[in-house]
């Protein structure tokens, strides 16, 4: 990692104080020309005096009004220039010169403590051949957590730098704003640019307005700063403001047009589109529920039984369309035959929309009273899976709803969460798609938090969803407060040390998924390819991580005021399925993993495979223990 970010550009106040004194020239010289004008005008009528004509003495009062404004605004110009070139731009190129000096310095300590963290990765690998195994691993264990943290401090060192950059960038974009809204009694040709030397393509009538462009109110005039600095909630929330009280062929047309929209709807920010909702009538209401349902449910942080409303609506729209791809219909379908089930409790469709690229239908679901619970856990899967797996993830969770109810007095919730794209095993090393996974779930989770703020929020991850909602939780310090890890692909270094860190100081609890070195059961031998790439950390080596087992046994649990210890047994996971699967599976052997290619240690085992996540497994039934008693402890308070 390095700093990324470009300095500004920065004037040199003498260029601007160049400029200043090149205004003043011109604006003399107009004062100059414009009152000479003006004199000989006045002294023809002295001399002539020609009848019917009166009007033509007073035909140079116009321009000669206009060319003194004219001049005035030049003389202002050239005031602001000066003022600027005096007071704002040294400090700024104060700031950039500091800024050039430290880059190289932070960018070559953030590449020695990479090379540091490979090094130290490299050195625990081989620490487990050692004679001392048990010695060499403690050592090369307490050496990587050193590297990670030296390479976290680096990094850290670089977002800080990077921080800076962008606040310079800021302030000299205010500078520019300001100094743009202030001369706008100058109009013509000149091109704009940003800080970075870029070209700003505004319609232009004056320096410091422009027409919007996208999505606020259409033809309205706003300040080049808000046009340079707009994000996209502000952005959704304005567009989606507008689908309510246009024309209706108009906002058809719209819809028609940007297909992707329905997804942006799900980065408002939760407050923003808590009152975007508390504000919209009635009858904008209607209009979007009739012509873009999508736009009020898949905002987050308003209540669950709205959005379900608005999305059942957007499912029956999208069914409707006969130009719908078959294998989306197909699980559209699915999603509406499971919303419809009627069997044990009701679910809650809290998003839905199309993948950009593809047309994939992405989804959110819920189960219990997500509006007053006092816990929230939220499940997700890893590769190559979607809502074409929704039947055995609906299984689980709502298993999960019900089990854990049966266990405490807290009002809970469970959700599905399969609103990102985790790829396949070509993308499984990488650290891109969790990366993207982890903003979406990172807004659906502030969303809870901004409607329900004491409610506590866990997470069940598995495979590549244990990189992606690790990177969130390392990103979203004190949102969540336990989190269980089932089959990990692996995290990264600086996400375990942030994880670590939240662990330490009581903020957060994780439970991992492990695989008892001397156990007879097959290990689950897919998870460890994740762990390959860019995310090699295992959670379940994290220090301060509770593992858990998997391999069948007994299900853990302490005493209960209310009752006797039950004592019960879960299943052994098979291999990496988050379900049961009913394809035969293949177990390797570990031994023999050593010595041979991978494909010639596979050994076939009959169906059905028992998942992570089988609602008979020993994972998920003390996952069901663990959660239930977390719901008993109070979360934590910012």
């Amino acid at each position: 990692m390095s700093v990324s970010e470009e300095l500004p550009t920065v004037l040199a106040p003498s260029a601007l104080e160049a400029l200043a004194g090149r205004l003043n020239l011109a604006a003399k010289k107009i004062e100059s020309a414009m009152m000479d004008a003006a004199d000989r005008w006045e002294r023809l009528h002295e001399v002539f005096d020609v009848r019917g004509a009166e009007g033509a003495y007073e035909l140079l009062d116009r321009p000669a009004r206009a060319s003194l404004d004219f001049a005035d605004a030049l003389h202002d110009a050239r005031d602001r220039l000066v003022s600027v070139a005096s007071e704002a731009l040294p400090d700024l190129r104060r700031r950039r010169d500091d800024l050039a000096s430290r880059i190289d310095a932070v960018n070559i300590r953030a590449t020695a403590a990479a090379l540091d963290v490979a090094a130290a990765e490299a050195r625990f690998v081989r620490a487990r051949d050692a004679d001392d195994a048990e010695h060499a691993l403690s050592l090369a264990s307490r050496e990587r957590l050193a590297a990670w943290a030296d390479q976290h401090a680096a990094e850290t060192a670089v977002g800080e730098i990077e921080g800076e950059i962008a606040r310079l960038r800021r302030d000299v974009e205010q500078v520019e704003e300001g100094l743009a809204s202030g001369l706008r009694g100058i109009s013509g040709g000149d091109t704009v640019s940003d800080a970075g030397g870029g070209t700003v393509d505004i319609a232009q009538s004056y320096w410091g307005a422009s027409q919007s462009l996208y999505p606020g109110g259409v033809g309205a005039a706003i300040g080049l700063e808000e046009r340079l600095t707009r994000s996209l909630s502000e952005a959704s929330a304005r567009r989606i403001s507008w689908m309510g009280r246009a024309d209706r062929d108009d906002v058809r047309a719209w819809v028609d047009d940007h297909p992707d929209f329905a997804a942006a709807v799900g980065m408002v920010d939760p407050e923003r589109a808590q009152r975007l909702w508390a504000q919209t009538e009635s009858a904008s209401a209607e209009q979007l529920f009739a012509l873009a349902p999508f736009a009020i449910g898949n905002l987050n942080g308003i209540t669950a039984s709205t959005r379900d409303l608005f999305n059942r609506e957007s499912l029956r729209q999208m069914l409707a369309d006969d130009d719908l791809h078959s294998e989306h219909r197909e699980r559209l379908t699915e999603l509406s035959k499971l919303l419809d089930d009627g069997s044990g409790p009701e679910p809650q469709l809290l998003s839905l929309f199309a993948e950009t690229s593809t047309g994939n239908p992405r989804a959110s679901i819920g189960w219990g009273d997500l509006d007053g619970a006092d816990q929230i856990t939220t499940l997700t899967h890893g590769i190559t899976e979607d809502l074409g797996s929704l039947r055995d993830w609906a299984q689980s969770t709502r298993t999960m709803q019900t089990e854990v109810a049966a266990r405490t007095s807290a009002t809970t919730a469970t959700v599905l969460f399969m609103e990102w794209d985790s790829g396949g095993m070509i993308e499984v090393e990488h650290i891109e798609r969790p990366d993207n996974g982890a903003v979406r779930l990172s807004h659906l989770l502030h969303g809870f938090r901004a409607h329900n703020p004491d409610t506590q929020l866990n997470l069940g991850l598995h495979s590549l969803g244990t990189t992606m909602g690790a990177q969130m939780m390392a990103d979203n310090p004190r949102l969540v407060s336990n989190a269980w890890f089932y089959g990990s692909a692996g995290i990264n270094g600086q996400t375990a040390y942030a994880l670590e860190r939240q662990m330490d100081a009581g903020e957060l609890v994780i439970h991992a998924t492990y695989a008892h070195p001397e156990a007879t059961s097959p290990d689950d031998w897919v998870a460890p390819i994740g762990r390959m790439g860019e995310h090699p950390v295992d959670p379940a080596d994290i220090g301060g991580v509770r593992n858990f087992s998997s391999e069948g046994g007994i299900v853990h649990d302490k005493p209960r005021a209310d009752g006797p210890v039950l004592t019960e047994r879960g299943l052994a996971t098979d291999g990496h399925n988050a379900q049961r699967s009913d394809l035969p599976y293949y177990r390797v052997n570990p031994a023999q993993l050593a010595l041979s290619p991978i494909w010639a240690v596979l050994q076939p085992w009959e169906a059905p495979a028992i998942g992570y996540l089988d609602p008979e497994s020993q994972s998920f039934r003390q996952s069901v223990v663990d959660i239930a008693r977390a719901a008993d402890v109070p979360r934590m308070r910012e």
